[in-house]
């Protein structure tokens, strides 16, 4: 396999790894179960949209365990299609052993249960509060400033997270990436904020406080983060009204709203969702996926410096310029990075949370009792 790249790339392994990309071999025609052609530890042997999924042990699989047996362990996994709240009361009840991306609240409720494993890992998941900068006011840079100083990072964590997370510098980089350059978290500082808000107003001739209104979806911890932010933000000089809808009516325009909480998936490399949100293409069009619009010649620069350095002290001194110019003037405010977790019962063995939150199941087995 030969790969061609307009530019050098550190992160072409990781791109392979992560979960939009699917590997296939070239006679693949669709039918994973007719050709279960891959590397994977199990074959697809039943689905059923939006009910059911079989995968049973591939006999010929190429990975040995610690114990210098053949994997996977398992010979069955049965994934079925449940809502959250009997997915909890399944495991509660041990009909299942784990089920998928727990939310805080399950977390909440199954921490202390006996018969239960937690394990836990930080992540690049985020929520960010993100703003159109071809757009008023947030083509101004000291209003998108304002907004950032109207966080109270460790508050929102709390309230919207159950204190799950690390906290975050509005910067898309964050401390479990190889080159993450750690800085002071700002502090909340709404008496800055309306200072800034007070100049860009007397200029604009406009009176305070600055209406705007905050879309996001109503899932998993969007709709605290937005009225914690309403309400930190109005000694700040903003007035913010709220636009929460269900998830499709979110996603459905993503990428147009002014001023709104988005989801983002974790990344495993600093280099990798940088581009995706925050770059212009060639023509000096904005990619599909900035939905801030935003597009900085120096952060670009540095960017593509840091996309082809493989040495990480040296690539984290490039990191630490593109944090810089992201808290100075970038279109992002970001409070935490979120925690994720693997629940799973206690008969279930080696069975980690995975930042992707990918079902690693190839070296897990199953005590009895």
């Amino acid at each position: 396999v030969k790969l061609y790249l307009e530019s050098p790339n550190i992160g072409v392994p990781e791109h392979l790894f992560h979960y939009p990309a699917v590997v296939l071999h070239r006679s693949f025609e669709g039918d994973f179960i007719k050709q279960p052609i891959g590397t994977g530890a199990f074959l697809l042997e039943e689905y059923a949209q939006g009910e059911r999924a079989v995968l049973t042990r591939r006999t010929d699989y190429w990975r040995n365990g610690a114990d210098g047996d053949p994997l996977p362990y398992l010979d069955q996994l049965t994934y079925v299609s449940i809502d959250k709240d009997a997915a909890v009361a399944a495991l509660q009840s041990g009909q299942i052993d784990t089920f998928y991306q727990p939310r805080p609240s399950d977390w909440e409720a199954l921490k202390e249960m006996p018969n239960l494993t937690v394990d836990s890992a930080s992540t690049a998941n985020c929520f960010l509060v993100r703003v159109r900068v071809d757009l008023e006011p947030w083509d101004d840079n000291r209003v998108r400033t304002a907004l950032k100083m109207c966080q109270d990072r460790e508050k929102i964590l709390q309230l919207s997270y159950f204190g799950q997370g690390d906290l975050s510098i509005d910067a898309h980089v964050a401390p479990i990436h190889p080159a993450y350059a750690e800085k002071p978290v700002p502090a909340y500082d709404p008496e800055g904020a309306l200072a800034l808000l007070q100049e860009y107003a007397a200029e604009k001739g406009i009176e305070l406080p600055l209406r705007v209104t905050l879309a996001t979806k109503n899932d998993q911890s969007e709709p605290e983060i937005a009225q914690t932010l309403k309400e930190m933000a109005e000694p700040g000089g903003f007035d913010i009204s709220l636009d929460i809808t269900e998830p499709n009516g979110y996603w459905d325009r993503w990428t147009e709203v002014d001023l709104g909480i988005t989801a983002w998936a974790h990344r495993p490399l600093d280099t990798m969702v940088l581009p995706l949100a925050y770059i212009a293409d060639s023509d000096g069009n904005p990619v599909p996926w900035n939905e801030t619009r935003w597009a900085d010649a120096e952060f670009a620069e540095k960017l593509r410096e840091a996309e082809k350095t493989l040495d990480i002290e040296q690539r984290r001194t490039i990191m630490a310029e593109i944090e810089d110019i992201m808290q100075e003037r970038g279109p992002i405010g970001n409070s935490y990075w979120r925690r994720v977790w693997k629940i799973s019962s206690d008969r279930l063995m080696d069975s980690p949370a995975h930042p992707t939150e990918y079902d690693l199941l190839y070296s897990s087995w199953k005590r009895q009792g």
